[in-house]
């Protein structure tokens, strides 16, 4: 049972929190989380999906010098994202640094896993983003790994306010390390 009263609480909750922490500024954190993100992602292969962080995400930006990866970033369409191979980058919905408008398009079914930023998550695998619903609507047709990217006190120990169509995380990597979600899941 959830303790947040709903979506818009929770994310009030999490947005003020994220402002405080970021505020004191989290290179060490950042710093270990790209360790845990670094060991993953070396044993990956294929192509990935990731993102360009705002000044309250964790940032990724380290594992791009990962060159058996081929890395895709996503672009705003309409109210899903699609992915490119980054030409370039320019600011995009929502101040958010996107692939240029030139860059090639994959389709969803080339990418082997995403890294997802989120304002929190809980152990299962539930996210909660900022309330755009672009990598809800995305992630309902990805069949992939799905890895959620954050720090720790961005993990919840409490049941998220979830709706059908939210999709679940099947590992998400902090400072700490990497969590295995579906060992949390309930049956």
């Amino acid at each position: 049972m959830s303790s947040w009263s709903s979506k818009t609480e929770c994310r009030s909750f999490y947005k003020s929190l994220c402002a405080q922490e970021f505020a004191q500024g989290l290179v060490q954190n950042q710093q270990q989380l790209n360790v845990f993100l670094q060991d993953f992602m070396s044993k990956q292969d294929g192509c990935w999906g990731a993102y360009r962080a705002l000044a309250q995400e964790t940032s990724v930006d380290e594992i791009f010098k990962i060159d058996h990866i081929d890395w895709v970033f996503p672009r705003v369409k309409g109210s899903e994202l699609e992915f490119c191979f980054a030409s370039g980058f320019s600011q995009g919905a929502f101040g958010v640094l996107e692939p240029d408008p030139n860059s090639a398009i994959i389709d969803l079914k080339g990418i082997h896993g995403l890294l997802i930023p989120g304002l929190v998550f809980n152990k299962n695998g539930n996210r909660l983003g900022k309330g755009k619903g672009f990598y809800d609507k995305t992630l309902a047709h990805f069949k992939g790994i799905k890895v959620g990217i954050c720090f720790d006190f961005q993990v919840s120990e409490q049941t998220l306010p979830m709706d059908a169509h939210d999709v679940k995380m099947d590992y998400i990597i902090t400072e700490s390390g990497l969590k295995v979600c579906q060992q949390y899941e309930v049956h």
